[in-house]
């Protein structure tokens, strides 16, 4: 279940940390579609011909497609397609074993708000996004190859744990929250070695 607010975190004093931009004001087609690609594994991917590289953190950004439809997209040593649909944020999930996911992402582009969304690529079969300084779960109970959203309040900078329950299994530090912008959070691992990587929502050039 995802929680679309959180009264703590609205409640919080917002602080300049960095200033508001619009990251997909200059998109020219407000039917274009948008898909990106996160892998456990992922350093490269081509998506609809655009080759995106030095993928450290396993997240790409997003490729504005004109055309929505059927995408190629190829990453690893595997091809695949997604359907992506007009004027509707995507990401494509790729599993350690391999299994791919398509996914929607519900961002709000708000002029007040950042789109925070996490994702669940370890072997755990349930994992919250758990902020501590508001002692709330952001966005709750993702299965494995599955994603979620949330929009909060910005600017602001957090920190971010990914749990299971009341275990901790990694965290993100001093992660800056921009308005009508956003961050990616990655969980990743297996067998008790878990990592929380994040990179910001962001078209490729």
């Amino acid at each position: 279940m995802i929680r679309a607010t959180l009264t703590a975190l609205a409640l919080m004093s917002t602080a300049a940390f960095a200033q508001d931009g619009g990251l997909y004001q200059d998109v020219p087609d407000p039917d274009a579609a948008f898909l990106r690609v996160i892998g456990a594994d992922l350093t490269a991917a081509t998506v609809n011909g655009k080759t995106l590289e030095g993928l450290d953190t396993g997240i790409s950004p997003y490729v504005v497609i004109t055309d929505a439809g059927d995408i190629t997209v190829d990453a690893g040593a595997e091809s695949s397609t997604a359907t992506v649909s007009p004027a509707t944020f995507h990401t494509l999930l790729i599993a350690q074993d391999g299994t791919r996911s398509l996914v929607t992402d519900p961002l709000t582009l708000s002029p007040a708000q950042a789109d925070v969304t996490f994702y669940n690529l370890s072997d755990r079969p349930s994992v919250d996004l758990f902020v501590p300084a508001a002692k709330a779960k952001a966005i709750e109970g993702l299965a494995p190859n599955t994603g979620g959203a949330v929009a909060l309040k910005a600017p602001l900078t957090l920190d971010f744990e990914a749990r299971d329950g009341d275990s901790v299994l990694a965290s993100a530090t001093g992660i800056a929250l921009e308005r009508r912008q956003g961050v990616a959070l990655l969980l990743r691992g297996s067998d008790g070695n878990y990592e929380l990587v994040t990179a910001p929502n962001a078209i490729a050039d």
